[in-house]
């Protein structure tokens, strides 16, 4: 868990460099992008030269609105950015999303920051939605655009990247000690429901995929041709829409603890840029504070990984077969 000393740091003494790598001719992927971090995040690619910045929206008026408001900021082509709807809660909405994804003549960044934080018990993907929302659904589109990643880097010799907006709260998730052999059957259950530890283990199940993902994708040590960055990050603690659906006291509470210490949207997308725009010696990686950090507590447990990654491929290929064969 961040020590004190870490959180007063990141919130308030790091400084964030505005990002200045070039995305000059690129086209990049960001989901979750009608405010917030991914709407920031949008806007700064957008500035740094990319020929095309999607946004992947769930509400397409929203994401119109997005689109707008940063088109009237950076005076860009109507051209460079485009809207398209993609609700990570619906299997359908997903597979069409990555069909016309994977018809663009490139690809060259995956950005992966729609995230939910639900304080209501919900099935989603035969699992609570926090969880069926921020693994399943997000890998569901994720496994579908690593062709494209791996077509782009051999066609244009790009280095694309996969980057996942995670949490440095993964480290005080709570595994259950007994999950019936299915972490995500187990929280289909509302009697396992706990609002205040989903959205932590959300995240850590989030790593153990990215983890494994990646040393399948392309080992650290390949000398295959056409490698990807596949790498993730914790954003800071940001004033982001996160939490609109916690309500009574605890919505206050974080109201409060939101208004005195998060950062600014725009200061969390500086470090989501830097990650997609970092090196290959992030692949596989987590990133806080602008820097590699290494993995802590249940996020080093290889075997529980390996369990996690194994019934997620099982999920993802029920919903949609094939899908590990983009893999190969």
């Amino acid at each position: 868990m961040p020590t004190l000393r870490d959180f007063i740091h990141t919130q308030f003494v790091l400084k964030i460099p505005k990002p200045t790598a070039s995305f000059t001719g690129k086209t990049v992927i960001v989901t979750g992008a009608t405010g917030g971090i991914g709407k920031e995040t949008a806007q700064h690619i957008a500035r740094l030269g990319a020929s095309k910045v999607i946004l992947g929206c769930r509400s397409q008026s929203r994401g119109n609105s997005a689109k707008s408001e940063i088109e009237s900021l950076l005076k860009c082509s109507p051209s460079t950015i485009e809207v398209w709807e993609l609700d990570i809660e619906s299997p359908p909405s997903i597979k069409a999303f990555a069909e016309r994804a994977n018809k663009l003549p490139r690809l060259d960044v995956l950005i992966n920051n729609a995230g939910i934080q639900s304080a209501k018990f919900k099935v989603v993907y035969n699992t609570e939605r926090t969880i069926g929302v921020n693994v399943i659904g997000t890998f569901l589109l994720a496994l579908q655009l690593v062709p494209k990643l791996k077509e782009t880097a051999r066609k244009y010799g790009a280095t694309p990247h996969m980057t996942f907006v995670t949490s440095a709260l993964y480290d005080i998730a709570k595994y259950p000690k007994e999950d019936g052999g299915d972490i995500f059957a187990w929280f289909g259950d509302e009697s396992h429901f706990d609002a205040m530890n989903q959205y932590s283990l959300s995240k850590l199940l989030q790593l153990y995929a990215v983890i494994k993902l990646s040393a399948i994708v392309d080992p650290a040590d390949t000398t295959a041709p056409d490698p990807i960055v596949i790498n993730s990050l914790d954003p800071c603690f940001c004033k982001t829409g996160l939490a609109r659906e916690l309500e009574g006291g605890l919505k206050v509470g974080y109201r409060v603890f939101e208004a005195v210490a998060a950062r600014t949207p725009e200061e969390g997308a500086r470090l989501v840029v830097q990650a997609a725009s970092a090196g290959r010696e992030t692949h596989g990686l987590y990133l806080r504070a602008g820097a590699v950090r290494a993995y802590v507590g249940n996020a080093l447990d290889e075997k529980k990984a390996a369990h996690v990654w194994d019934l997620l491929c099982g999920k993802l290929e029920g919903l949609q077969p094939g899908i590990l064969q983009s893999l190969k």
